[in-house]
């Protein structure tokens, strides 16, 4: 599962400027919360998740939906903010995390039926800025503290205009945020406190960060994004190493491991790249010509679907070596992908979320 990061979103970025001070007083999107809707699930949805039995959507005016019935029905869950959400990640049934425009990261404790802000983007500046201060004093030689220093003068400046793209945690206690300009967090206490991450991941452009997921070696992660950008990470070390033999320079908006330890990563253009050895060395996927990709996922079979934003939907049965399209009825954009019930993929766009037969 990917990010839940779709294409508008990364656009919108850079896109909308921030709000004057006059129409935030009106409308506060970080404090208002979100409105129930009978229309939420025909409304704009950016990523769709299956974690354990139950299934979650999440899209514009701080939309979080859930499903125990395999998307058949949905409860829209109460929302504190009417952000636009963008991720959403369960480590543990009952808690779970999700991330959107504004830098907001909310929390649940009920499985995802209520949640409560637990950070956002103004404090992202006015903490970071402390925080790198703080360091720098420790260690008065180390150039990097002093350039991002001068990155939380410049956010404080913006406000809160950047999103979080991806959240995922490793444990109910040990969880990271990325997204927007090398944004990064991290939280060793189940987000009680939030903590600037961005000083141990080399991403010296600030490139957006459009996915993040496990490796399968315990501990190891990788992060893909922007420009080309493959960070490999470890937890122990609390480090992650930007990999240079990426043999494109497009942004990657999604990537999903493969039944035999792969990565699949696709983005602009409809390329797609496929790395056996954590990024070592790389091979073009075989496939269709398609719009950009922007998800993907692994199915319980262990065959791997991958979506373009234009609607078109890939499959892939050899570990992600080769895709072919899968014919879609319904034409209109797609931003999200999971699988659903008995050979059904569940998807995610503006005209909200549809379900999809997958051939057998």
């Amino acid at each position: 599962m990917t990010l839940k990061k779709a294409l508008l979103a990364a656009l919108m970025v850079i896109a909308v400027a921030p709000w004057s001070a006059s129409h935030a007083a009106t409308y506060d999107v970080m404090n208002l919360p979100a409105v129930p809707s009978e229309l939420a699930t025909k409304s704009l949805i950016y990523t769709i998740a299956k974690m354990g039995d139950r299934h979650f959507a999440t899209g514009h005016f701080g939309h979080i939906l859930y499903s125990d019935d395999g998307g058949e029905t949905w409860t829209q869950a109460e929302v504190p903010v009417r952000s636009s959400i963008l991720d959403i990640h369960f480590p543990t049934p009952e808690k779970g995390w999700a991330v959107g425009h504004e830098g907001i990261i909310l929390h649940s404790a009920d499985g995802g039926k209520t949640w409560v802000k637990q950070y956002d983007g103004l404090r992202f500046g006015q903490e970071g800025l402390a925080y790198y201060q703080s360091l720098l004093e420790s260690d008065p030689e180390n150039e990097l503290y002093s350039v991002l220093i001068g990155e939380m003068e410049f956010a404080i400046g913006q406000g809160a205009d950047k999103p979080f793209f991806r959240v995922f945690f490793i444990n109910d206690t040990q969880g990271y945020a990325v997204g927007a300009y090398g944004m990064s967090m991290v939280t060793f206490d189940g987000g009680e406190n939030w903590e600037p991450n961005m000083h141990r991941i080399e991403n010296d452009s600030f490139f957006h960060m459009f996915d993040f997921a496990p490796l399968p070696e315990a501990g190891r992660f990788f992060i893909s994004g922007e420009a080309g950008l493959f960070l490999v990470g470890d937890v122990n070390a609390r480090l992650a190493t930007q990999v240079p033999s990426v043999p494109w320079e497009g942004s990657f908006f999604a990537a999903s491991g493969t039944a035999d330890g792969a990565i699949v990563m696709g983005g602009l253009r409809g390329r797609m790249f496929r790395t056996a050895d954590q990024g070592q060395t790389w091979s073009a996927v075989e496939k269709p010509d398609t719009s950009s990709i922007v998800d993907g996922t692994l199915l319980a079979d262990g065959r791997q679907v991958f979506v373009g934003i234009a609607g078109e939907v890939l499959l892939s049965e050899d570990d992600g070596n080769s895709f072919s399209l899968v014919p879609v009825s319904s034409g209109g954009q797609i931003y999200a992908v999971e699988e659903g019930p008995a050979g059904t993929l569940l998807l995610g766009g503006p005209g909200g979320i549809k379900q999809l037969s997958l051939p057998q």
